[in-house]
């Protein structure tokens, strides 16, 4: 049959095999706000959506083509793709709905590709709720939502797979999702599109370099129509062009914004940037234990936790530990104090808190994490080893303090929810109202900034870390399966590390507080600087 087609066909066919949609699309598709009311795509959207990458995402900003060029590709899909699938995906059907709108608008706009479509007495070739587009040559379009687990995605194995608002996709979806694309044909693509909302999460990783993605970094000032006129517009609009929104939604960056903790440069400043110091080379101990590789190896636990032997100079160390079980990990950061000297009643002052190791643990049992905790204890000797006593913490809490192991002389239980004692209220010298108490969450949280903000604590350079110190500390989580098999609603959190670093902050300034009297011990920086 190609040996028989005419000129005319000839070119007709080398313009719909086009996979990126746009010789098709400037040919068929109208646009009455054009002058000659045909399609015309932007110069740089002919190179953003013509890329052959297998893995691509879209670290962009707002209005530069992103749903154009998926209704793009969904719109030749059928033509270069007969009898395979394209899977359209969204966070939410709210965010799903739009866009399988405009396909099937474009699709039904057009003689040559309404002919394309599958069609009886009960179906014009398209079904709602899920979406799907069926085709004469075999070839389908379908949409779906992930859900809170991610087995929307289930099933699925297409050619062509394009996930729009990635960056709000969760991470059970995400992990669904890597088995689904037919990875081993030539042809097959998987886009994720996104605007940065910040988070250190799974969109983050994918779009930082060495993740395998090839990344298309678009900003408002490609647009046509961007001139100096808008850039002031947005920039009075968000109210600086440094401000975090600003730089989200025009110039497609990862911020800071999300971060309810930090200011991203007190929080550098707090950090040694100098990847080959002493500091980050020599002294910094980071340990990464998963129960599968331990099993392997066959050896137990306290074979793997080895310190540094210039870690016996710290003499005051301070512990936390925030604890998972199976779909969270465990988190164990050990501070060493550079306590100062000095004269009477002031002979020993806290100093600045350097973080020592880090100790990732990943579905360890309880056993297991209790024996880290004692080799950690036996080690550093802590002044005390705070943990999160709440939820998974719980057992491991009860067994410790229910024995006369020396870990329990020094452990100390929190539970994020509760109050503490900070405080006592004096006036004029006569108590009034006694103890002023505070949630720890907020406590742990504020006394955290406090060290960053006065450069009193010292962080490695761990960027894994540091991600996690600039994201947020906790997302919504809609009926999901806890640790339990139960179905609940609540908030968690997913920065381990960071909840590691409050439990720890608040051992070591409750410790500062004392006996609440009225010769408490006020909060003293001693470092001006630090090198």
């Amino acid at each position: 049959m190609l040996a028989d087609l005419t000129e005319e066909e000839a070119y007709l066919f080398s313009l719909l095999m086009d996979s990126s949609g746009i010789d098709s699309a400037e040919l068929l598709w109208l646009d009455n706000t054009s002058e000659d009311n045909l399609f015309r795509s932007w110069d740089y959207q002919v190179a953003l959506w013509r890329n052959e990458s297998k893995l691509q995402v879209d670290l962009a900003s707002r209005s530069i083509g992103k749903s154009t060029g998926v209704t793009l590709r969904a719109f030749a899909h059928p033509f270069v793709s007969p009898g395979e699938e394209m899977l359209l995906g969204a966070p939410e059907m709210i965010f799903l709905d739009p866009l399988t709108r405009a396909v099937e608008r474009r699709i039904n706009s057009v003689r040559l590709s309404r002919e394309m479509l599958k069609t009886n007495a009960t179906s014009q070739g398209f079904t709602h709720r899920p979406f799907e587009a069926t085709f004469r040559n075999g070839a389908r379009i379908v949409g779906r939502i992930p859900q809170a687990d991610g087995r929307g995605f289930k099933g699925m194995h297409p050619l062509k797979l394009e996930i729009d608002e990635g960056q709000d996709l969760p991470t059970a979806a995400w992990m669904e999702l890597i088995e689904t694309l037919k990875y081993g044909q030539d042809s097959s693509r998987w886009r994720v599109h996104g605007v940065t909302k910040g988070v250190r999460d799974y969109f983050f990783k994918i779009t930082q370099p060495g993740s395998g993605w090839y990344v298309h970094r678009v900003t408002a000032m490609h647009r046509g129509d961007w001139d100096d006129g808008q850039r002031a517009a947005k920039a009075e609009m968000y109210g600086s062009r440094n401000h975090p929104d600003y730089k989200r939604n025009i110039l497609g960056e990862h911020s800071d914004a999300s971060s309810s903790l930090f200011v991203l440069s007190r929080l550098m400043n707090a950090t040694d940037q100098i990847q080959t110091s002493e500091y980050n080379t020599d002294t910094y101990c980071n340990i990464s234990i998963h129960d599968e590789r331990m099993r392997e190896d066959g050896v137990p636990i306290e074979m793997l936790l080895a310190f540094p032997k210039s870690h016996e100079k710290w003499k005051r160390t301070w512990v936390g530990m925030d604890v998972g079980m199976v779909q969270h990990p465990t988190e164990i950061l050990v501070f060493g104090e550079d306590w100062a000297q000095g004269t009477g009643a002031k002979a020993v002052r806290p100093g600045r808190l350097r973080l020592l190791t880090r100790v990732h643990l990943e579905r360890i049992s309880a056993p297991d994490q209790r024996a880290a905790m004692e080799t950690i204890e036996r080690f550093y000797r802590p002044q005390a080893f705070a943990i999160d006593r709440s939820g998974l913490g719980l057992p491991i809490y009860s067994e410790v303090m229910g024995s006369h192991a020396p870990l329990a002389k020094v452990l100390q239980g929190f539970n994020f929810s509760e109050k503490v004692p900070v405080g006592q209220d004096y006036r004029d010298g006569v108590e009034e109202g006694g103890r002023i108490m505070a949630n720890v969450l907020e406590f742990s949280s504020d006394v955290l900034r406090e060290l960053v903000d006065s450069s009193m604590i010292y962080f490695p350079w761990d960027l894994e870390l540091l991600r996690e110190f600039q994201g947020s500390s906790f997302t919504m989580s809609k009926s999901v399966v806890d640790s339990y098999g139960r179905r609940r609603n609540f908030s968690k959190g997913g920065m381990h590390a960071l909840d590691a670093a409050r439990m720890m902050a608040a051992s070591w300034k409750l410790a500062q507080i004392g006996d609440l009297g009225p010769a408490e011990v006020e909060f003293e920086p001693v470092f001006d600087s630090f090198v």
